[in-house]
């Protein structure tokens, strides 16, 4: 899979089946479209193409519309998932204020066809790009008569009788419904991070846990509370359960991920970690002394292991 960061680096000689889209989540949604893709590419006659943009557009205009998005998934992430997804090309657009007042009939002119020797174009049901998001299905479909080029418009995709999307995957895991994400997303929900060194207090109840550094500051946190994870460290897969908060039992830590890993030990400070979302467990609490929390602690690791 060919990837290009910017415009004047794109370099392609061969016709292509284009998809734009910010694509948060690469979520079952996402998905479908991308299989349209495959099934319009003819065989090779065109080359498999996504266009996205970074930063997320939301996070650039954010200060006019309101709070900063929360990502779902961090750029890297997005670009694995779409070479396994056998996409050919994938362009990231540098997105800025200035780029966001181009229009969508440039855009496509310019870029899509000028630089991509677009085709075909793929889009979902309520897609639009351009300045003021202007370019709709409609407006390609007509603009697509003028410069030979074909638009498919795909319909949401629905999941027990819900369109899915990535403002209702936000919600459920804001929520703790990560279950519910997952079955959205089509995957269990990831963080990544590095392992930090903490206060020890894990150890001292027998239940040493990894204190995590998200790599990316701006993807979304699960709700607080204790979850079933597994977790991926230096090539190995293990099942754990991880708390997300503030630890009130010990007076209230800034906001803390911790994950405990089932059967392992040593030290892995400063390793890299991934940890995947499968149950939540129950919400943080006080509890009235250590030895309470441990029962508690053997409790969730009980149902954990039954996961």
């Amino acid at each position: 899979m060919k990837v290009f960061y910017s415009i004047p680096e794109i370099n392609i000689n061969q016709p292509t089946i284009v998809t734009v889209g910010s694509f948060d989540g690469l979520h079952l949604g996402h998905q479908s479209i991308i299989k349209q893709l495959h099934l319009l590419a003819e065989d090779g006659k065109y080359l498999k193409t996504l266009v996205t943009f970074h930063p997320h557009p939301k996070e650039v205009l954010a200060p006019a519309s309101g709070s900063p998005i929360e990502l779902l998934t961090p750029l890297e992430e997005k670009i694995n998932y779409l070479r396994e997804l056998g996409l050919q090309v994938v362009v990231v657009i540098p997105f800025t204020r200035e780029f966001s007042k181009t229009s969508y009939r440039e855009f496509t002119l310019q870029l899509l066809i000028g630089r991509l020797r677009m085709k075909k174009i793929v889009v979902g049901y309520d897609h639009a790009f351009g300045r003021n998001r202007e370019g709709h299905p409609e407006q390609l479909e007509e603009l697509g008569k003028e410069a030979n080029f074909s638009v498919t418009v795909v319909q949401p995709f629905f999941l027990e009788n819900e369109a899915v999307n990535s403002s209702k995957i936000r919600h459920f895991l804001k929520n703790g419904q990560v279950e519910l994400a997952n079955r959205f997303l089509g995957r269990m929900y990831k963080i990544s991070g590095i392992v930090e060194r903490g206060n020890q207090r894990g150890s001292s109840l027998g239940y040493p846990t990894a204190n995590i550094r998200p790599l990316h500051s701006n993807q979304l946190i699960p709700a607080r509370g204790v979850y079933a994870v597994d977790v991926q460290l230096k090539g190995q897969r293990y099942q754990g359960m991880m708390n997300i908060g503030n630890r009130p039992t010990f007076n209230f830590d800034p906001l803390t991920l911790e994950v405990h890993i089932f059967n392992f030990s040593g030290l892995i400070y400063g390793e890299s970690i991934e940890v995947f979302f499968k149950k939540f467990i129950r919400d943080e609490k006080r509890f009235r002394d250590q030895d309470e929390l441990k029962h508690q602690l053997e409790n969730d690791k009980k149902i954990c292991l039954k996961l």
